[in-house]
């Protein structure tokens, strides 16, 4: 770029300059520092004057490529904060085995096992049949996991067991 060209550009910025800074304070992008105003502001300019579009009607121009360009920039900021609150749920009963994985100890496990066994000898056998082909993977309705997971909590907690 020669250096006409240069100081006619740095003077046309500076000129819209005031729009930049009154397009910070309207149009807010979280991560953005001052000099990204600048910057993107400048880069807007770049391309209108690339665009050859003269200095005829160029702030309301600027103006306008500039708003939108911020709104673009907090709308994409915001689809990717959607896109992480709208993450599925988690079935814990698909990974309970890596959850009970992770830092299991001798203890843990014998602890773990005597509940199992203990939890087991309390049940009936039909709540016996769903907690085995629960352990082993197998596919419950969401009524039998529901049924099974409140039998257990009232043989753990001794709570009344009315139902059955």
């Amino acid at each position: 770029m020669p250096q006409k060209d240069k100081i006619n550009f740095d003077q046309a910025f500076s000129r819209l300059k005031p729009i930049v800074l009154k397009a910070m304070k309207q149009l807010r992008v979280r991560s953005w520092t001052y000099d990204d105003y600048l910057q993107e502001g400048m880069i807007v300019l770049y391309h209108l004057l690339e665009s050859s579009v003269g200095f005829e009607g160029l702030p309301v121009k600027f103006k306008v490529q500039y708003h939108q360009r911020l709104i673009d920039e907090i709308r994409h900021s915001q689809a990717k904060k959607r896109g992480f609150d709208q993450l599925g749920a988690v079935d814990i009963y698909e990974y309970s085995d890596v959850i009970s994985s992770h830092g299991e100890t001798p203890e843990s496990a014998l602890v773990f096992n005597h509940l199992l066994a203990e939890v087991y000898e309390c049940l009936r056998p039909h709540y016996q049949e769903l907690l085995v082909r629960q352990m082993r993977g197998e596919e419950l309705t969401r009524m039998e996991r529901y049924r099974l997971k409140e039998k257990i909590k009232s043989i753990l907690f001794d709570l009344d067991d009315s139902e059955e």
